[in-house]
């Protein structure tokens, strides 16, 4: 374990923060580090940037790091995990984030977009809980952009008959209506998805992060190709 100082922090909407380190943390898009919050406990966490980590508040210990302040210090273990491939010169690039799954899925975005086509795709609530300035925008209630979810919304514009390269993150219902939609089209090796599941030790000991098929997430993943993985 190293430590690491807080250099800056940034509200990014309702129960969300973005909280920038003071050194790169030395990871690529996809991979996650186990945070240790001094006094609450140990969690896995995203890199959403080289140095940062874009957390929502929703246990005991994400609500405290939304009262993160420059200054403070957190132990950090890792980076851990496969993180995305890159695509192909000649392959269209598709988002498609739901809630805070956009935070790996923004890291890749600014690794991606000088030199791809990328179509990012992150589908919230509503409009209060934007986090980042993507033009392709999905809400439940309609209050912004497009009314729905992110795969419906991906669905309306992707253009099949191209190449493509599509990553996405977000909550087990979305991932699985996306993956059906991907293997209805016979395009499972042209999907990659990020899980989330549990973690306590982050590098395949303890087995709480096991997958249906038996795959471990913090070993195995977080990031599975899609015809790796069975839902």
């Amino acid at each position: 374990m190293y430590c690491v100082k807080v250099a800056e922090v940034n509200k990014m909407c309702r129960d969300v923060v973005e909280i920038v380190f003071d050194r790169d943390l030395r990871g690529y898009p996809g991979q996650f580090v186990m945070l240790n919050v001094f006094g609450y406990e140990e969690i896995p966490l995203s890199l959403s940037s080289p140095k940062s980590l874009t957390v929502k508040g929703v246990g005991k210990t994400t609500k405290a790091l939304l009262n993160s302040k420059k200054g403070d210090v957190f132990g950090v273990r890792g980076p851990f995990g496969r993180p995305f491939s890159l695509p192909s010169v000649d392959e269209k690039v598709y988002l498609v984030a739901g809630g805070i799954g956009i935070a790996p899925l923004n890291y890749l975005y600014q690794t991606l977009k000088d030199e791809f086509e990328v179509i990012a795709i992150h589908g919230i609530r509503c409009k209060d809980e934007i986090m980042y300035d993507y033009p392709e925008i999905a809400t439940d209630d309609g209050s912004a952009g497009f009314k729905g979810n992110a795969v419906e919304l991906f669905l309306r514009i992707a253009d099949f008959e191209e190449k493509m390269r599509v990553y996405s993150c977000g909550p087990k219902p979305m991932l699985l209506n996306l993956y059906k939609a991907m293997k209805k089209r016979n395009l499972l090796d042209c999907l990659e998805i990020s899980l989330e599941n549990y973690m306590k030790c982050g590098i395949g000991i303890c087995g709480s992060c096991v997958t249906e098929c038996g795959k471990r997430v913090c070993k195995d993943g977080p990031v599975f190709k899609g015809i790796d993985i069975i839902f």
